[in-house]
């Protein structure tokens, strides 16, 4: 609202907006910094019998920069041009001391799809003032998001996450560029890290074992109002099981499994006309990483590698369910991957 255009002092709908997302960011920053204050006095200890450690990486701040132009939904859609996505050249040669011919062989994810099989797109329905095509479009939005961030080869060998980039609305990208190589907690605690958006293994810490990916997930569609506005929300929950071993040690291979839950929102925001943009909202979960990094990159906890500075704590979850219950930011055991 320009200056001067009311004599009231009444808050506006974006005003409200905003401040219901700046309360929203703090909540959950109070919350993940009392998980990692908790996590701070753990003695040293290596996690043993098989056990690994879950960590959780707080999602994304959770506000529009921008808030919702108008308070009805677009009467059209802007089509996205689908992720573009690089194959890997080269996979880790198998031999007796390696891993085993289907190193996923004996999990759940034996069954599950490769890739990008794995994230199908339900069929759309309208949803409130949103018709069925545009139900659709958010739906393949939101999988082309998922994609790039997290099948993607050249952002999981610890490049730069380009094609997750091109998906992302302006001020939200501006965060997400910020934040990449942020390894600062801010004033409550919480981590400044934008890594955490996407799966991407440190520099030189892994040599993918096969350019197989397992995916399992689902997503579905809803619609919230704020300020008055109906948004669009898909609600995304996928696993993504990859195969690694420490660069020329086969014989240390493992499996990591990352879970992606959260949101991905969409309304008409004020950056782009009339366009129908995402707000995305997902935060990552790794079974088999080491607690005790920063820097939002897997750093994988091999079974002969160095024992973490962090000890993973609470009872052991199933990295393999997409029933494990979503905590904060922290360390938790699980059953192992």
């Amino acid at each position: 609202m320009p200056d001067g255009a009311w004599g009231s002092k009444e808050p506006s709908p974006l005003e409200r907006l905003v401040a219901a997302r700046e309360a929203e960011k703090k909540a959950q920053r109070k919350k993940d910094t009392r998980v990692l204050a908790s996590l701070a006095l753990v003695a040293v200890i290596l996690v043993g019998g098989g056990v690994l450690a879950w960590l959780r990486f707080a999602p994304p701040s959770r506000h529009h920069a921008r808030a919702l132009a108008a308070t009805k939904p677009a009467v059209t859609t802007t089509a996205r041009p689908g992720p573009t996505v690089s194959l890997p050249e080269l996979t880790s040669p198998l031999d007796v001391n390696g891993p085993p011919v289907d190193p996923f062989s004996g999990t759940p994810a034996e069954h599950w799809a490769d890739g990008a099989a794995g994230i199908t797109i339900p069929v759309a329905r309208a949803h409130g003032p949103y018709a069925a095509a545009q139900v659709r479009s958010a739906y393949e939005t939101t999988r082309d998001l998922l994609i790039a961030g997290n099948l993607d080869w050249p952002t999981l060998r610890g490049g730069a996450p380009k094609a997750f980039e091109k998906l992302l609305i302006k001020s939200e990208l501006k965060e997400f560029l910020a934040g990449l190589h942020s390894t600062k907690l801010d004033k409550d605690g919480a981590a400044e890290n934008t890594r955490g958006w996407i799966t991407t293994f440190a520099p030189g810490s892994a040599k993918f074992v096969t350019t197989v990916i397992k995916v399992h997930g689902t997503m579905k569609a809803s619609v919230i109002h704020e300020s008055g506005g109906p948004v669009l929300r898909i609600t995304v929950d996928y696993l993504f099981v990859y195969v690694v071993e420490p660069p020329g040690d086969p014989a240390d291979w493992m499996r990591i499994v990352q879970q992606q839950t959260g949101t991905v929102d969409f309304a008409r925001f004020d950056e782009s006309g009339n366009s129908f943009e995402p707000w995305y909202s997902v935060s990552s979960s790794t079974a088999g990483a080491q607690c005790s990094t920063r820097d939002g990159y897997i750093h994988p906890d091999y079974p002969s590698g160095p024992p973490d500075t962090v000890q993973a704590s609470g009872k052991p979850v199933n990295p393999y369910s997409l029933a494990t219950p979503s905590a904060g930011a922290g360390c938790q055991n699980t059953t192992g991957t």
